[in-house]
């Protein structure tokens, strides 16, 4: 897939991000809670089922052109990834898929992401077959 960006959520994105840039040869960037970065970044706001929040991305990150996956721990409605992708898309990344470990498909998040495809290695019926 040619990626050369591989972009964790904040905090647990940060867990599986790391690893998978290091196996595929691409750079880690830290998509972060307002006010944890340092420097000069930029933000994206974004609603929440109860809220509202924010990421924040170092300006610089991303060159335009470059090829990204996003990877968070879960996806419900969406909100999160969706804000990631925009965040990226503005600095001229090509958020080529994004990934998460735990879906909630009754909720149906996927429909915020415009298209981009998402990856889910565990939905909650799948963990009735093992509880």
């Amino acid at each position: 897939m040619d990626i050369s960006v591989v972009a964790g959520v904040e905090a647990r994105g940060f867990m599986f991000g790391p690893s998978i840039a290091l196996a595929i040869g691409a750079k880690f960037v830290p998509l972060r809670k307002p006010k944890k970065l340092p420097g000069e970044v930029i933000s994206e706001a974004y609603e929440l089922e109860y809220g509202t929040d924010c990421l924040e991305m170092h300006v610089g990150a991303v060159k335009p052109g470059e090829r990204a996956i996003i990877i968070d721990d879960l996806v419900a409605t969406g909100g999160t990834l969706s804000a990631a992708v925009r965040l990226l898309e503005r600095m001229g990344a090509e958020v080529v898929e994004c990934a998460c470990v735990v879906g909630l498909p009754e909720v149906k998040g996927q429909r915020r992401l415009n298209g981009k495809p998402l990856y889910i290695l565990v939905e909650p019926r799948q963990l009735d077959n093992y509880c």
